[in-house]
């Protein structure tokens, strides 16, 4: 039996088309691999910043009594702290940014003037944070790996406003 030369043609036209779909299919599976990464990626670092800047700010609005919000420097890092008195006990939240994290810090009783970088519980990774007093308004900004920064303003409203 002989083979036709036109079916070797055929076999290997086809077999050319075939090789080429493979080929675009696992370029375009790439491709799209690449893209929701990067889109992963952009969301988990949008919700490190909004989340951080939102947990600082509710802290403080559900610590906004008289006398009971205060940007202080303990430990050599700049703290916000939400005192509040019951039982004649004081008791302290402490927030604050050390080695990449944000962090929060219960302390009884004022004991949190040796606050160490690593006390606290680790609340959100993070490139940076920072709060500032302008007035009564603090003034929170995170800043992510990649350089992103949010920044959001918190208005202390009870008497007395932000302590110095």
């Amino acid at each position: 039996m002989k083979k036709n030369a036109g079916s070797s043609v055929e076999t290997l036209l086809t077999l050319g088309v075939f090789s080429v779909f493979a080929v675009l299919a696992v370029a375009l599976t790439l491709m799209g691999a690449r893209a929701y990464r990067g889109i992963y990626g952009r969301m988990e670092e949008n919700d490190a910043l909004r989340s951080s800047l939102s947990y600082v700010a509710n802290k403080v609005r559900g610590g906004d009594i008289a006398g009971g919000v205060s940007l202080e420097e303990r430990g050599g890092m700049q703290v916000l702290c939400l005192t509040e008195t019951a039982g004649g006990t004081d008791f302290e939240t402490l927030l604050f940014f050390a080695d990449g994290w944000l962090r929060e810090y219960a302390v009884v009783g004022g004991y949190g003037d040796s606050l160490l970088p690593t006390d606290g519980e680790p609340v959100t990774a993070l490139a940076d944070f920072s709060m500032e007093a302008e007035g009564d308004t603090l003034l929170l900004s995170a800043e992510a790996e990649s350089g992103r920064r949010m920044s959001l303003r918190v208005a202390v409203r009870a008497e007395g406003g932000l302590l110095p």
